[in-house]
């Protein structure tokens, strides 16, 4: 299926299951506790969440990718984004970049940042794509295993 077929919408509480499911399956993220998400979503006011939806065989809609970011006063910060791996390197990561990206304009965010490890050149190179640059960098930032992360950050108008 084309990442064409993809519908982005807000995050709703029943999706959290599958949103776990998903960012469990990549080693490389960060795993966060069912808590943390239910606390993240319910902060309407801060935090942005959408999801990146396809019809499945049976023509139902399917969650295959996920972006959640914060944002606060004028800096939006993307705190994780992940697509399904059979979906990876399709477009729906694109869509939602893209996604966040626009959210983060629409309510007057100057800049959007995010944290990468240093090793991750596939999402290094996927962030480049869109005009992120590096920033800086947090020693040890990661753990499992510990590694440093790369800030990089968009400039961003409405």
């Amino acid at each position: 299926m084309k990442a064409l077929d993809v519908r982005i919408r807000k995050v709703r509480k029943g999706d959290i299951d599958r949103i776990i499911d998903i960012e469990r399956s990549w080693h490389h993220l960060s795993h966060w506790s069912i808590d943390s998400y239910y606390r993240l979503l319910n902060d309407d006011s801060f935090t942005s969440s959408f999801v990146a939806e396809m019809e499945n065989e049976n023509g139902r809609p399917n969650i295959v990718g996920f972006v959640i970011f914060h944002i606060a006063a004028d800096v939006s910060e993307i705190y994780n984004i992940a697509v399904e791996s059979s979906h990876a390197r399709s477009g729906v990561g694109h869509h939602l970049m893209a996604a966040a990206i626009h959210e983060s304009s629409r309510r007057k965010a100057s800049k959007v940042v995010l944290e990468v490890r240093k090793s991750n050149n596939p999402a290094i190179n996927f962030y480049l794509k869109f005009n992120f640059r590096i920033a800086g960098e947090r020693k040890n930032y990661y753990s499992n295993p510990v590694e440093d992360a790369y800030v990089m950050e968009l400039e961003v108008s409405d």
